[in-house]
């Protein structure tokens, strides 16, 4: 009995160890922004492939070690702390070996940043960042009345030549819904901008017409020029001729607020083009 007594007092004591809780603690503070904004890096060079080792101001804020990764556009985008100034970005672009080839090359150029949030688009390898603020304030919903969410557009989409604006640019969206029409998101956005406020988008289960809460999948986006004209691309590597550009299968989630930016730039050919439709969560 003394024997199962001395056995019973130790799993007690394992049960009791195992039941304490041990608590992390990482060293971190608020962010001063008196000194410093918050600054998101994006790529959106009209040229496909990847690239890593992203340096502000000589500091890595981020690296990738592996042969396919990269920094950017296949990591989400985050804000990131940077100093008040003058700040020096630099990202290393791996070189592309399908058609069209690019060879590996570093980006070095700078932007001056104030208080705020701040999104530094990378649009041309010589050229400055075209940096845009983003908005303080979010819009906000009723958690029980709306089910809806919010969408700014960003425009930076060049002509074959890749170094020629295309122009003013129209987002629409149709819904999974049989019968939906295209629904304006945001018109007449000129190259290098983004729309000033954010979009009030209503979502709708895909199966039914009536509001709901949740997540709206399978939405279709779609570009229009400054006339009208959906945007014309080659669908496949055997394409002669071109056909309506949409893009399929987003899902948009209620109360999010979500900033969607074209880059790229058409091509003669399937090869030679390069559309993306690309986004990142404002909130």
């Amino acid at each position: 009995m003394k024997k199962i007594h001395i056995i019973l007092l130790a799993m007690f004591g394992l049960v009791f160890a195992s039941c304490q809780k041990n608590e992390l603690s990482y060293p971190c503070s608020d962010l001063d922004t008196n000194t410093n904004s918050e600054l998101r890096v994006l790529n959106v060079i009209p040229v496909t492939g990847t690239c890593d080792t992203l340096l502000i101001n000589g500091q890595n804020y981020s690296s990738v070690s592996t042969t396919l990764g990269g920094y950017i556009p296949f990591s989400t985008t985050k804000y990131l702390a940077v100093p008040i100034g003058i700040a020096s970005i630099s990202l290393k672009y791996n070189a592309k070996t399908t058609t069209p080839a690019v060879s590996a090359f570093t980006y070095t150029n700078s932007v001056t940043l104030t208080s705020g949030k701040w999104s530094a688009y990378i649009y041309n390898a010589s050229k400055a960042p075209a940096l845009l603020q983003d908005a303080d304030d979010v819009p906000t919903t009723d958690a029980w009345a709306d089910t809806v969410c919010f969408i700014r557009v960003a425009n930076f989409f060049f002509q074959s030549d890749g170094v020629t604006p295309f122009g003013n640019i129209t987002l629409k969206a149709k819904k999974n819904i049989t019968g939906a029409t295209w629904e304006t998101v945001a018109s007449d956005i000129a190259f290098g901008t983004q729309t000033a406020a954010y979009y009030k988008y209503s979502l709708k289960n895909t199966a039914a017409s009536s509001p709901w809460s949740g997540t709206e999948t399978n939405i279709t986006f779609a570009v229009f020029d400054g006339s009208g004209n959906q945007l014309q691309y080659y669908a496949s590597t055997s394409s002669t001729a071109q056909s309506a550009y949409s893009s399929t299968g987003w899902s948009l989630g209620k109360g999010r607020a979500y900033v969607i930016y074209l880059n790229g730039k058409q091509g003669t050919s399937n090869a030679t083009q390069f559309i993306r439709l690309g986004s990142y969560t404002a909130k």
